[in-house]
């Protein structure tokens, strides 16, 4: 993705911060479908280049450390956004000073569009989250410290959920209007990511199980009705309770 692309979806997302929630959506909506769009066009670009014999976008691994108390679920929010655009592949590992790793396994320009999503959905996320836990913090208000705190991390990981969700089905109607043989081209650019995968050891990402219901419910529901845009955050950024 060229940087005049990316300057024009992030003129878009600042714009989306300073507006009305329902203009807001609408703009971070746009910006969503022009990074999907774009996406698509790096692709044909590359199998007519591979048809010439022309060198190709390269497929790199980049690194995003996730800290602070919700350090796996951001980091599952991310692998879940990777494999909602198509093209990626997520993967994961511990930080020996501890945090969460999620490597990001795909073409540079791939790979940059799952950042620019990853990081602002880390920060709805939390808004999301603690706007939610100030409206039901009493009725959990016997429970345990460590019931209130899956509460808060099972709405992140709902979150995070929903928000893939609402992305991936996106991206199929953008592909079904893209026409003939486009489905095509990003399943040969997803198969040579595969192949630079599958010879590395880090382990695949993946979800976790005993998430609170109704928090999970209610992240979900807010993930999908978040914007993919909101004010993004460095890789190294603790996000805390």
């Amino acid at each position: 993705m060229s940087e005049a692309k990316l300057d024009l979806i992030a003129k878009l997302l600042a714009k989306a911060e300073q507006t009305t929630p329902e203009e807001a959506k609408a703009l971070t909506e746009h910006a969503e479908r022009l990074m999907v769009k774009y996406g698509i066009e790096q692709a044909r670009i590359d199998e007519r280049r591979a048809r010439l014999g022309q060198t190709q976008e390269e497929i790199v691994k980049e690194r995003m450390l996730f800290t602070g108390a919700y350090a796996r679920d951001m980091r599952e929010l991310g692998g879940g956004i990777a494999l909602a655009l198509g093209t990626l592949r997520p993967l994961h590992a511990k930080h020996p000073d501890g945090g969460s790793i999620l490597y990001l396994v795909g073409y540079t320009s791939d790979v940059q569009q799952a950042r620019v999503l990853t990081a602002s959905l880390q920060v709805q996320a939390m808004v999301a989250m603690r706007s939610w836990w100030a409206a039901e913090r009493e009725v959990y208000r016997w429970h345990s410290e460590s019931d209130k705190r899956r509460a808060r991390s099972s709405f992140v990981r709902g979150f995070g959920v929903g928000a893939a969700g609402r992305i991936r089905e996106n991206r199929r109607t953008i592909i079904e209007d893209a026409g003939k043989g486009t489905d095509l081209v990003l399943a040969s650019r997803r198969d040579r990511v595969d192949a630079v995968v599958d010879a590395m050891t880090t382990r695949r990402a993946r979800g976790r199980g005993g998430a609170d219901a109704v928090s999970f419910y209610n992240g979900h529901r807010s993930g999908r009705e978040a914007m993919t845009g909101g004010k993004a955050v460095g890789s190294g950024r603790a996000l805390g309770r």
